[in-house]
């Protein structure tokens, strides 16, 4: 399918030219939960439409005042050439094919809030407390490191040694390279602090009875 455009003439296309170009590939369009569909003529049983689409070009547009949407031969935006769409899954900086999860980034993400988790009681079910929590924080090292195409020093942890004690907070991706959930890692390190804890408490009162 190919599609023709006036170019370099700052001149929009005229109706004419609008139908003769879409007219002739989509039967009809629908809207349906802010989604705009395009049917082609060998679609059955596609709705029909009567009354005119209106799409405010707000979000996803070139920078500027004249609300331009631009796409480049692989079908992402013009002016973020690292910004990428494969199905229902979007990156930055990395190729379709390295896609596994919803949302990939290749580089580091800034917020001015924080980033939430549902967490709500009412949400869960079958709620235990992880066991052994102290002993699985020791078998996991925390280490100094740098990413073979970087030179910054960064810190973190293994994925391999994690999923020896906690796979629960790793996932493999499609060239299966390990990933690490850090928060899903904060429950261990309660877990392992009230342990901790409890074995403080024993022993001062050991040694409270001791003193006496």
């Amino acid at each position: 399918m190919r599609i023709l455009f006036r170019a370099q003439k700052k001149q929009a296309l005229t109706y004419a030219e609008m139908d003769t170009n879409l007219g002739s590939f989509f039967y009809s369009s629908s809207i349906s939960h802010n989604n705009l569909y395009l049917h082609y003529t060998g679609s059955m049983d596609v709705p029909v439409n009567r009354e005119p689409h209106v799409i405010p070009l707000a979000t996803g547009t070139v920078q500027g005042n004249d609300k331009q949407i631009q796409f480049n031969d692989a079908g992402n935006l013009a002016g973020a050439s690292g910004f990428i769409y494969s199905g229902s899954k979007v990156g930055i900086n990395n190729t379709p094919a390295e896609l596994t999860y919803s949302l990939e980034v290749s580089g580091s993400i800034r917020a001015s809030a924080g980033l939430l988790s549902n967490s709500d009681k009412r949400l869960k079910e079958n709620i235990y407390l992880i066991d052994n929590a102290l002993s699985k924080v020791n078998n996991i090292e925390g280490v100094y490191f740098n990413w073979k195409d970087k030179k910054e020093t960064q810190v973190g942890v293994i994925a391999q040694q994690v999923k020896e004690v906690l796979p629960e907070v790793v996932s493999e991706d499609n060239s299966s390279y390990l990933s690490v959930d850090y928060s899903k890692l904060v429950p261990l390190l309660i877990g392992a602090v009230n342990e901790q804890s409890s074995i403080i408490e024993g022993l001062e009162k050991r040694i409270a009875k001791l003193e006496e």
